[in-house]
């Protein structure tokens, strides 16, 4: 196997964690215009929940050994859910932030901790 084969595949989930956090950015961020998205009550908040849940699942898979991993992570996955909800709401002019989606990225990212706290061993 090529040397930076075997240099990815050991740095997968690392990749995986800021690939995914830079897509999550960059969608957060991006202008929307006629979206068909889900009609249903809460349906963007469910989403926003689940983007969290899965950011904090590939961080803590990315750095297994990471002293006080759980809580920093916990805080990065926060402090970015209000950041971008701040840039929404300030520097978008056809998104705006809302304080129920930083609640729901705050309760994903919990349930993404305790997920894993509970069957984080599955997974390696």
């Amino acid at each position: 196997m090529p040397k930076l084969t075997k240099k990815i595949l050991r740095h997968k989930y690392k990749i995986l964690a800021v690939g995914y956090t830079l897509w999550l950015t960059a969608i957060s961020l991006t202008p929307l215009n006629n979206l068909n998205l889900p009609s249903f009550s809460y349906a963007d908040k469910i989403v926003h929940f689940f983007l969290y849940f899965f950011l904090v699942l590939f961080w803590l898979r990315a750095y297994p050994d990471l002293r006080l991993k759980k809580l920093l992570l916990f805080i990065f996955a926060v402090l970015l859910g209000i950041i971008i909800e701040f840039l929404q709401e300030y520097l978008i002019p056809t998104r705006s932030g809302d304080a129920f989606d930083a609640l729901a990225n705050t309760l994903g990212a919990l349930s993404g901790l305790v997920f894993y706290q509970r069957f984080g061993k599955m997974f390696g």
